[in-house]
């Protein structure tokens, strides 16, 4: 896809801009999520508070089915509460528009999934370019951007390819190199190493323990007890709930 076609895109998505606040970064307070069908009432979270303060790497960790990624989304407004409140920057989050939510996904907070989410008909740079097109930004400022981030994560010289042409392990440094392109004040990862080897998982959770140590505030969503070492806290989910939090003083050190 080149620039032009880039640019025709975005034009109708750009939101206006919102930005958040340090303080108090995330505060969840009596968060619920009930799903609703013909036949059964699913609680997927129930009561749940949470504190994220800037600069944390904390862990949701807990079996599957218990809530973690429901929480993740939550966190990530990519869905809302049935009841509770969440405040996201000293404010209160139902009081915003969804273009306004839209604008502090794209602005302010990065995403990596378990799935990589690629776009298979998009170069390596394309993907990575994408989320920084539709905050409006030069092309001159993106390329700086893509090429800085592609260059962490050491994929610059697969700039080129698409997502097919990559391994697992690859696909997944180029979602990385996406959410941290533009500097996102908080970084969510649901299960990031969850379709990786042993070693290309390690190499992940280096790469999130560095963007941590640059600033960036990370939620990390995992069932696997061997990466609670990488976080600062790790709180454990159980059937929707809080159920234990333990603190790690030594991570990072």
């Amino acid at each position: 896809m080149n620039t032009l076609a880039l640019e025709r895109r975005i034009t109708k998505t750009l939101a206006p801009t919102v930005s958040i606040g340090n303080e108090k970064l995330i505060a969840l307070d009596g968060i619920t999520k009930i799903y609703l069908t013909e036949e059964i009432e699913t609680h997927a979270l129930s009561g749940v508070h949470l504190k994220i303060q800037p600069g944390e790497f904390m862990l949701i960790s807990g079996p599957s089915g218990c809530g973690k990624s429901t929480l993740l989304s939550i966190i990530g407004l990519l869905d809302g509460p049935t009841d509770g409140s969440y405040h996201l920057g000293g404010r209160e989050v139902s009081g915003l528009s969804l273009d306004q939510r839209a604008n502090i996904r794209n602005q302010e907070i990065g995403f990596i999934f378990q799935s990589f989410n690629l776009i298979g008909d998009l170069s390596v740079y394309e993907n990575v370019e994408l989320p920084l097109a539709y905050r409006g930004l030069k092309p001159s400022e993106r390329k700086t951007m893509v090429l800085e981030a592609l260059e962490k994560v050491d994929m610059i010289h697969r700039k080129s390819h698409l997502p097919n042409q990559l391994s697992g392990g690859q696909q997944q440094r180029v979602a990385v190199a996406r959410a941290m392109a533009g500097k996102p004040k908080i970084l969510l990862a649901d299960e990031p190493t969850g379709n990786l080897d042993s070693k290309n998982g390690m190499l992940v959770m280096d790469m999130l323990k560095q963007l941590n140590e640059n600033g960036a505030t990370i939620c990390m969503v995992t069932h696997d007890e061997r990466y609670a070492k990488f976080a600062r806290r790790v709180v454990h989910l159980f059937d929707g709930k809080i159920v234990d939090e333990t603190t790690n003083n030594q991570a990072h050190n």
